[in-house]
């Protein structure tokens, strides 16, 4: 009777173990792919500076010029592309301060595949996320156009982050670009959050002079551009 009752119970164990398996097995991994957003009528409105930098003498005064702005980005729609899978088409609209109508500036194209989220900019595609996001991917960032090859990565993940009045409590960081030296000063990065995509986007590539290294003030800069975009608002339209 004793050897019944202990088969009995460690079919049930079994039993039990196997049809949690089961359960699990219908579980779709997480790969990261609602931190590129794709639906049709999702925007994200950014406030944009840049600085433009021309001082090519040290003894001229040169050139630092500064514009806001702010930009609008749209799912517009799907398309099939050249490849026959789906695509969507991305809106750009400009303007220069909250009183004044947007204006449609550019057509982007972004295409999210089981593998990576790219984005087609000015005609050059570029290869923005991949998937799974992980802390040890690496990945060609220029792998799908003619640009010398650059190695992007996941500098920091699921990290809280606030911009102006709004907070995401998971944010992941992607570092294209981190160069410096005695003449150059480059950074380039992404943050994006889930189910809103793209939350902050640095660039600078700068040439700069040897007192640079000590003292980073402008009148130490060549010529460069920086740019940041900081996420204002997002939604559906």
């Amino acid at each position: 009777m004793r050897k019944q009752l202990f088969y009995l119970t460690m079919l049930a164990v079994l039993f039990a173990a196997c049809s949690r398996d089961d359960e699990g097995s219908d579980v779709s991994p997480d790969l990261g792919y609602n931190y590129f957003p794709i639906e049709i009528g999702h925007y994200v409105v950014y406030r944009a500076d840049s600085i433009w930098h021309d001082n090519p003498t040290q003894d001229a005064a040169g050139v630092h010029d500064t514009s806001s702005y702010f930009i609008k980005e749209l799912i517009e729609s799907d398309f099939t592309d050249g490849a026959g899978e789906t695509a969507q088409r991305l809106e750009r609209f400009k303007r220069f301060s909250e009183d004044d109508p947007w204006e449609l500036v550019d057509v982007w194209f972004v295409k999210r595949t089981s593998m990576n989220a790219q984005k087609i900019e000015e005609n050059v595609r570029y290869i923005k996320m991949g998937f799974p996001i992980e802390s040890s991917s690496t990945w060609n960032g220029n792998a799908l156009n003619n640009n010398e090859p650059r190695t992007y990565r996941y500098d920091s993940l699921y990290v809280s982050r606030t911009f102006g009045e709004l907070s995401f409590p998971e944010t992941v960081k992607v570092l294209q670009l981190d160069n410096f030296n005695f003449v150059e000063d480059q950074l380039s990065f992404e943050i994006y959050a889930p189910e809103v995509g793209l939350v902050r986007r640095y660039f600078r590539d700068l040439t700069t002079r040897l007192d640079y290294s000590e003292d980073p003030v402008a009148d130490n800069i060549r010529f460069g551009t920086e740019f940041n975009w900081e996420i204002i608002e997002y939604g559906m339209e």
